[in-house]
């Protein structure tokens, strides 16, 4: 305590030289004990202060977008280098949720397709169109789709090598509602009920023998002597012209069908008149009008019927090369004549064929013109063969 007191009065009163130097030396022996600390404090000011200036300096030489300027990092200046150190990420404020963007939905497009048993206005079109290109024949189109329509669009379908299925899908009704759409026509080596229909119709006007149902060569053949007899183009094709008149009352029949038809009537003629002499008396050499012998009695029937052939015996009309010769009686037709030995080898009578195995001839045992079978043991037994005058 005596020393403190003393110490405290050596403040107290001014000091002394000796005194000052022991201050000095108190400062030095607390410099020298606490230099590291005071060095490293120094050095922290100094970092500080300098890493301040580094980041002025930086921002003042950068864009304002720079990450630096946006405080992405700030330097801290060491001993040996500023090294980055990384800013607390603020917390990232939520953002608003979208609202939804309303979605279209598509409208389906409807299905085009027309099939038997659908009843609209759309099948009308197609039947309008239809008629339009001569594939359905009718007085007024309708709103239902049966199975004449579904027979068309088969037609129009075979004629654009399409499946033949009768629907009428989007592939068909874009073609039938084109321009390529082509008009009804048959053409060599179709087949089908149509193709049959026309040749029937050729048959009648004399132009075919048959229908196949199938439009081969004969069938091309028979249309173009259609077409050259009724004043067409000649291509063997049966198109809208063609198709037209040869279903119409002014189509021409051919020559032959002609002759055909002259013969059919004639024949039907010539068997009217044979009936009308039935019970005129038999007079040998007579060729009417009202007796006759069996020669006389065919010259008379024949030539009321339009024919200019002489007058023969029954053995003279046997030999009539022209005529097409029968020789069995299983391939008789109406208006052959028929010609029988009698007692002998030679042919001496003749009567003529009506059909269902009867004739009419002048018999010279009954005495007049009959109507009787030919087709008795006596007649078969006798017959010498027939020639056919038509």
């Amino acid at each position: 305590m005596k020393k403190l007191k003393q110490q405290d009065q050596s403040f107290d009163t001014p000091a002394k030289p000796s005194q000052w130097r022991k201050l000095i030396e108190f400062i030095a022996f607390l410099a020298m004990e606490y230099r590291f600390i005071l060095l490293a404090f120094s050095i922290l000011i100094a970092s500080v202060f300098l890493s301040a200036l580094t980041v002025q300096q930086i921002r003042a030489h950068l864009s304002p977008s720079d990450p630096i300027h946006n405080n992405d990092f700030v330097f801290v200046s060491t001993e040996d280098d500023a090294v980055p150190t990384t800013s607390p990420t603020p917390s990232p404020s939520p953002s608003p949720t979208p609202s939804p963007t309303p979605t279209c939905t598509p409208t389906p497009t409807p299905d085009p397709t027309l099939r038997q048993g659908d009843e609209n206005d759309r099948v009308r079109e197609l039947q309008e169109r239809l008629m339009d290109l001569n594939y359905m024949d009718l007085d007024e189109a309708t709103s239902y789709f049966g199975t004449a329509t579904k027979y068309a669009i088969q037609l129009f379908q075979r004629q654009h090598e399409l499946a033949q299925d009768g629907v009428a899908g989007p592939k068909t009704l874009d073609l039938l509602f084109s321009r390529d759409a082509k008009k009804y026509t048959l053409l060599k080596g179709t087949s089908g009920n149509d193709v049959d229909s026309l040749q029937r119709q050729l048959v009648d006007l004399g132009y075919l023998e048959k229908a196949t149902g199938y439009y081969g060569t004969m069938t091309v053949n028979a249309v173009k002597d259609f077409q050259e007899r009724n004043g067409l183009t000649v291509d063997g094709k049966t198109g809208e012209q063609t198709l037209a008149l040869i279903y119409s009352p002014k189509a021409k029949a051919s020559a032959s069908k002609i002759q055909e038809e002259n013969r059919r009537a004639n024949i039907k003629t010539f068997i009217s008149i044979a009936k009308e002499q039935l019970g005129d008396k038999y007079v040998l050499g007579a060729v009417g009008p009202n007796s006759f012998d069996c020669s006389g009695l065919v010259y008379y029937c024949l030539r009321e019927a339009g024919s200019s052939r002489g007058r023969y015996n029954a053995l003279g009309y046997s030999q009539v090369t022209d005529w097409e010769e029968i020789k069995s009686m299983n391939n008789l037709e109406i208006g052959d004549l028929l010609f029988f030995s009698t007692g002998g080898k030679s042919i001496g009578h003749v009567g003529i064929y009506i059909g269902n195995g009867e004739m009419i001839d002048a018999s010279s045992s009954n005495g007049k013109v009959v109507r009787r079978s030919c087709k008795t043991d006596f007649w078969t037994k006798n017959f010498k063969g027939a020639r056919r005058p038509w």
